[in-house]
């Protein structure tokens, strides 16, 4: 498939690199001169200098006979008009990341799709919202949450604690329900793809595949039952902020929201009636246990500062907040906060790839999420008729080291497997594996 992706920065780049190891046709346009150099010194991908929305760089790029469109430049409109452009070249499918929410009630999802030509809108707030909202419905031990199968089954990251009661035992001798499985284990910054002997140790970041909605092997391995969410503290009137601050109101979470910025108090007020709006500063001490920070369910710092977002999630967790979830933009502060034991750590960057890389997903190869920073993929295929994966116990198939299979839907019906199971023509395949392994699994099923 040749695709063309506008703008070269984290997400454009992330994108270009997933999709390339595909053997798709990738093209790159960025109006940054240096930019070249680099990507041509890291991705075997063409790369075209210029604006993203003029026809000659399109042309120049290859518009004529291109597949898909994905336009991730920092200007919001020259995406818009990429898109729109591309489909008077007949572009199957287009997407735009768009960050001004005023756009989407100006342009409601028919005139983005049937009038401007964009077939996907992401914002990266609002998806970076509802994640946030995923991971504060979790226990605490929870620092990653996403969906697949249209919601139908849930992926969790999990930290195992000292002394938790599941640490350093096998997986084989847990009590896990039919509905659960073991798909990864993170240590010591190594990815494992686990079998029943694996041992569970302490410190080791654990994922479960479950079914949707289903808590009760996550409570087990956290060893706690999962508090009911009533109350969140949030530090940062960001637009991520005023999103998260709405989704809970309108679930009713009683919600507080800390920013330094007077103006800025005022506004939000208006917007979120709803909501207790606090004008102060966030890092104070004082200030966090006034507002009862020990009783605080979920405490999420979304300022626009990491250094700062780091501090406050400290201050909270040691203050006795129950869940503490902290937005980095720099990747490289990430594996800090895991090790200092912040609950949860949210990427906008990563969050905006694997939403647009799900959308790029029907039922061919292609990653839906990027976990551990891109380190270990989810992909989903179908498997096709006379696959040589076909009809054969998963048991009996010798699959490339550090892959997994982790779900299978079969006529809407979920089945999390184990080594009896097998997979027929039609079905819905979720693996799980590293990025160097894609290749020889699309051979199981040609």
């Amino acid at each position: 498939m040749k695709i063309i992706i506008i703008g070269a920065g984290k997400v454009g780049l992330q994108i270009a690199q997933t999709l390339s190891r595909e053997n798709h046709d990738i093209t790159i346009i960025d109006k940054r001169e240096d930019i070249r150099e680099d990507i041509d010194s890291n991705l075997d991908i063409m790369t075209v200098i210029g604006n993203g929305a003029n026809l000659r760089t399109l042309e120049e790029a290859g518009i004529k006979g291109t597949d898909m469109l994905i336009a991730v430049a920092r200007n919001d409109e020259i995406n818009m008009i990429a898109c729109m452009v591309a489909k008077q070249f007949n572009v199957a499918s287009t997407v735009a990341r768009v960050r001004n929410s005023e756009y989407e009630y100006m342009y409601n999802g028919f005139l983005l799709k049937e009038k401007l030509g964009i077939d996907y809108v992401i914002n990266p707030d609002r998806a970076t919202a509802e994640e946030i909202m995923r991971l504060l419905e979790t226990p605490s031990n929870v620092c990653e949450a996403q969906d697949f199968a249209d919601g139908k089954i849930s992926l969790f990251g999990l930290k195992i604690k000292e002394n938790g009661p599941f640490a350093n035992k096998k997986i084989r001798d847990i009590n896990f329900s039919c509905r659960t499985l073991v798909v990864a284990i993170f240590r010591d910054n190594n990815l494992l793809i686990p079998t029943g002997d694996y041992e569970i140790k302490t410190g080791d970041q654990v994922y479960l595949l479950t079914e949707k909605g289903d808590y009760s092997d996550l409570e087990l391995l956290c060893n706690k039952k999962n508090d009911l969410l009533q109350n969140v503290i949030i530090f940062g009137g960001s637009n991520i902020g005023i999103q998260i601050a709405y989704l809970l109101n309108k679930i009713g979470i009683k919600t507080k929201l800390i920013e330094i910025d007077k103006q800025k108090c005022e506004r939000i007020s208006e917007l979120l009636p709803h909501t207790l709006v606090i004008n102060g500063d966030g890092t104070d001490i004082e200030l966090l246990k006034e507002e009862s920070i020990e009783e605080t369910g979920g405490f999420v710092a979304v300022t626009g500062y990491d250094e700062e977002n780091l501090l406050v999630s400290l201050l909270a967790q040691c203050l006795g907040a129950k869940k503490v979830v902290a937005k980095i933009s720099k990747a490289n502060y990430i594996p800090i906060l895991e090790k200092i034991g912040i609950d949860a750590v949210v990427s906008p960057h990563l969050t905006t790839v694997s939403s647009i890389l799900r959308f790029l997903n029907h039922g061919k190869l292609i990653s839906l999420a990027l976990l551990k920073e891109g380190e270990l993929e989810v992909i989903e295929l179908v498997a096709q008729k006379n696959s040589k994966i076909n009809n054969r116990p998963l048991k009996l198939i010798d699959f490339p080291d550090n892959t997994i299979i982790g779900a299978i839907i079969r006529n809407d019906e979920i089945i999390i497997p184990h080594g009896e199971d097998f997979i027929m023509e039609g079905d819905k395949v979720f693996l799980f594996t590293q990025r160097t392994k894609i290749k020889k699994i699309e051979h199981f099923f040609m």
